[in-house]
């Protein structure tokens, strides 16, 4: 298996493994095992963003021309919360864009 791939891999059978694991109300039209089939394959859809996020960053992890890291929660502080409270109502979005404030 590819570097790439063993560092994919881990997210898609996770994704695999939570969906084998969720149960889903039975369709009664379409019975137990299409129902079961349907339902999974509809959740697959909805939850392949990680799996599409971390196949992208992996592969440009493995440029040489990108810098490349992860973070899982965004953070916004209390200033930049406030900051953006108080002059998207006066002065708009430029004067947010012409702040300073610290990251974190």
């Amino acid at each position: 298996m590819s570097a790439f791939m063993e560092r994919v891999a881990p997210v898609v059978d996770a994704t695999i493994a939570a969906l084998a694991r969720t149960r889903f109300i039975e369709d009664p039209v379409a019975g137990v095992k299409y129902s079961r089939a349907t339902s999974i394959i509809s959740s697959a859809y909805k939850r392949h963003g990680k799996i599409l996020e971390t196949a992208i960053r992996e592969g440009l992890r493995d440029s040489n021309r990108h810098r490349v890291w992860s973070e899982d929660s965004f953070r916004v502080s209390t200033a930049a919360n406030a900051l953006v409270t108080s002059l998207m109502g006066l002065e708009g979005e430029e004067a947010c864009r012409k702040s300073a404030l610290p990251y974190g």
